[in-house]
């Protein structure tokens, strides 16, 4: 059997006429394209499954920390949650305490880096935020205060 008698009982057995690509779809004419097509659903069905899978649990750990390990006032905490486009599960980071120009921040590490997020004491929760390209996008980490002093739960956003 040759490799276009090969391609052509693929196609028709998996009916995959198209290669998906960023700019629309785009006719498969032989095998190797094929082959490609099948590589590239895969890889993106695999990131989906990978995105699900950090947002199932980022809810679980959310849903814990209300329930074991929150303090204050929570309503702000889940609004803070629930308005963003995406949140992901940092973890649970220590924090030393300064005060800068009469302003609480709450000094942590990720990835080897420190940042200083401001309190925000009417919210109940810290904050460290950057700007995107177009302005009105941002992300950032948000820190949520737990009953240890100096542990904050700690989770990425971007709105």
């Amino acid at each position: 059997m040759t490799e276009q008698e090969i391609f052509e009982k693929l196609k028709e057995a998996l009916d995959y006429e198209y290669l998906c690509t960023d700019w629309g779809g785009t006719e498969v004419t032989n095998l190797e394209e094929y082959l490609r097509a099948i590589k590239q659903e895969r890889d993106i069905e695999k990131h989906f499954a990978d995105v699900e899978c950090d947002t199932l649990k980022t809810y679980q750990e959310f849903i814990h920390y209300l329930s074991e390990k929150a303090i204050g006032n929570t309503d702000y905490i889940i609004e803070a949650f629930d308005n963003n486009e995406h949140n992901q599960f940092i973890g649970y980071v220590k924090v030393n305490k300064l005060i800068v120009d009469n302003k609480l921040l709450l000094e942590f590490e990720i990835d080897g880096c420190k940042l200083k997020a401001e309190w925000q004491a009417g919210d109940n929760y810290g904050v460290w935020q950057q700007c995107g390209y177009c302005g009105d996008d941002y992300s950032g980490y948000l820190l949520f205060p737990t009953h240890k002093v100096d542990e904050y739960f700690c989770l990425w956003y971007k709105c």
